[in-house]
């Protein structure tokens, strides 16, 4: 990572706290942190400072910063919070702007695993061999993923879920904490999995299911 680049966060919420914590463990300072919410321009979170809006971002060199994506997600209100960050990544990316990833160092990557630029990998996770994580995902805290598995673009899986091998995730997708996905599944684009949720059939596209074994939420087929 080039030290003649500020890292800035975006967003100073629950995740960004987490990014922050493993930032700093990995030797890393983080020169500011970006936020839409007025009242908090001019305060510090964790101690770092609060600068202003996202809109300060764009009088910068994309050159001359990493951004960190600090929003997370909360499934409850749908996906918004995933096209949110999704909405983020974008919006800089065509800018020219780069997103590094975040790999706590106490998580366990295989070196023949595939990560997305801007992805997280949090305290505890477990990447096997053979997975590809896309872009601007999050592989959160305790989060398994055995061998050959894929995480779409922007996804989000949960603390404590566990994917066995072969699954994979489409886009935008949310699996939610502690659910289980035995092997082979797939799960289409949008797709929520409840928390605690076993998943032993295909999920279709822009589908909740949730129980054990999980089923649509909406009581469908």
């Amino acid at each position: 990572m080039n030290a003649n680049r500020d890292i800035i966060v975006l967003c100073a919420g629950g995740h960004a706290r987490v990014v922050l914590d493993i930032l700093r463990r990995c030797g890393q300072t983080v020169s500011a942190i970006t936020d839409k919410n007025s009242s908090l321009h001019g305060t510090k979170f964790d101690d770092v400072p609060i600068i202003g809006d996202d809109s300060l971002l764009l009088e910068r060199d994309p050159k001359s910063v990493f951004l960190v994506n600090g929003l997370g997600n909360a499934p409850a209100v749908g996906n918004s919070s995933l096209l949110a960050r999704r909405e983020v990544f974008e919006k800089f990316s065509t800018k020219g702007f780069e997103f590094i990833q975040i790999g706590s160092p106490d998580s366990f990557v295989s070196k023949r695993t595939k990560l997305g630029p801007g992805c997280h990998v949090i305290t505890g996770a477990i990447i096997n061999p053979g997975c590809s994580v896309g872009v601007n995902a999050i592989i959160n805290t305790g989060a398994q993923l055995d061998h050959d598995c894929t995480i779409g673009d922007h996804s989000h899986i949960a603390p404590g879920a566990v994917l066995s091998g072969s699954v994979t995730i489409g886009t935008e997708c949310h699996v939610g904490a502690g659910a289980v996905i035995v092997q082979g599944i797939r799960v289409g684009d949008g797709a929520v999995v409840g928390a605690g949720a076993v998943v032993i059939g295909d999920v279709p596209p822009g589908v909740t299911v949730v129980g054990n074994p999980a089923k649509p939420k909406d009581g469908g087929p």
